[in-house]
């Protein structure tokens, strides 16, 4: 039995949920070694005796055969829980999936997310602090993760799209379903230069039972989860608690006290929720986790006729000390009066623009470089 068919069986055998589907692969490393050893789950106390017996008369065989059939008929890649490429933060959640269908730029999986969640009724003022955020956010080289719906997360998306580094939309339905249908401008948008994600296979319909499964799965790949704008009980708040839940951190915009589209975020706020009011906020609080990342890039030298960094600026004063080998890099590339823009150094480096992005933000947090309106950068002295 091969890996997806594996992880597929698992996922249809009665009894099987995604908390036990974790301590299985856990147990395994993998889907395939587990299914290998069935009839020791219960003895191992990984499942009952009944589930295991379940899954050795194959219930499941049907279910897999049908899924099997529709995956090979979409573009969309099939990323398993035990693959390299699998979201690392949502592979350490109690009940992660146990496999994701994945279409567009899969590597931005691999990369710091932070979720922009929100009303899908909501104020001019909301709205524009949803684009402020994820513009930031994904300018630093975050990827902005939110659900696809209408109002604040297609803010979200549209935003965060256009910077380096760029978004993620988290489906509540089947690959093959566009929903809401008048974003299917959106969902193209993000297949071709953001990512898309479900655990759903192909068909499922977009029913309200779906929408919890996939808002863990938003605050379980991410750093964090920044609430724009949330009335009680909504779905954004039900994602907030969730990603408490999961030990993530928690950013809410405060919004006027008289807004009933608010009260969820002030709620939240009274709870211990983070307040926030831009995305530079937003990137302070995670400066430890987003500095781990940063420090995980691969070091590389300019490419052969590059132009050589101009010199640090001279001081009497101890030379700096750098968050990362990339950082030092960068820094070496700016003047302490003459700002340049992000993409000179890139340019001048031979690297690409994330990864400038992602180096300077280590400085910024750091105090080695200021940002000047316009993406220039100008070098200081720690």
């Amino acid at each position: 039995m091969d890996a997806v068919t594996a992880s597929l069986a698992l996922r249809h055998t009665p009894g099987l949920g995604p908390r036990t589907w974790k301590r299985l692969l856990a147990a395994y490393g993998s889907a395939q070694a587990a299914v290998e050893d069935w009839r020791h789950w219960a003895e191992r106390r990984l499942t009952s005796a009944a589930v295991a017996q379940s899954f050795g008369a194959a219930t499941w065989r049907e279910a897999v055969h049908t899924e099997m059939q529709a995956a090979r008929r979409l573009s969309a890649r099939i990323v398993l829980w035990s693959d390299e490429v699998y979201p690392p933060l949502l592979r350490a959640i109690a009940d992660p999936p146990i496999l994701l269908y994945v279409l567009g730029r899969g590597e931005l999986l691999g990369g710091p997310c932070v979720a922009v969640v929100g009303s899908r009724r909501p104020s001019r003022y909301g709205l524009d602090m949803a684009q402020s955020i994820a513009r930031d956010l994904a300018r630093a080289g975050v990827c902005v993760v939110s659900g696809l719906a209408v109002g604040i997360d297609r803010a979200a998306h549209l935003s965060a799209l256009a910077e380096v580094g760029s978004s993620c939309a988290v489906l509540g339905t089947g690959m093959d379903l566009v929903y809401p249908a008048k974003h299917r401008d959106l969902w193209q948008r993000l297949a071709q230069d953001g990512v898309l994600v479900t655990e759903f296979a192909p068909g499922t319909r977009p029913e309200g039972r779906n929408f919890p499964y996939r808002n863990r799965i938003i605050s379980g790949m991410s750093l964090g989860v920044v609430v724009i704008e949330a009335a009680l009980r909504s779905g954004t708040a039900v994602t907030a608690a969730l990603a408490l839940t999961q030990g993530r951190e928690v950013f809410v915009v405060p919004g006027p006290v008289t807004a009933d589209t608010f009260h969820g975020s002030h709620q939240l706020l009274r709870d211990g929720a983070t307040l926030v009011q831009s995305g530079a906020d937003v990137l302070r609080e995670l400066a430890a986790p987003l500095r781990r990342y940063a420090g995980d890039l691969p070091v590389r030298t300019p490419e052969p006729g590059a132009v050589s960094p101009s010199p640090a600026p001279s001081s009497a004063s101890p030379p700096p000390v750098f968050p990362s080998e990339d950082a030092r890099t960068v820094w070496q590339c700016l003047h302490p009066e003459e700002p340049r823009h992000v993409d000179a150094v890139a340019q001048t480096l031979g690297w690409d623009a994330g990864r400038v992005s992602a180096a300077l933000l280590l400085l910024e947090m750091e105090g080695l470089v200021r940002q000047t309106p316009g993406m220039y950068y100008t070098a200081l002295r720690g």
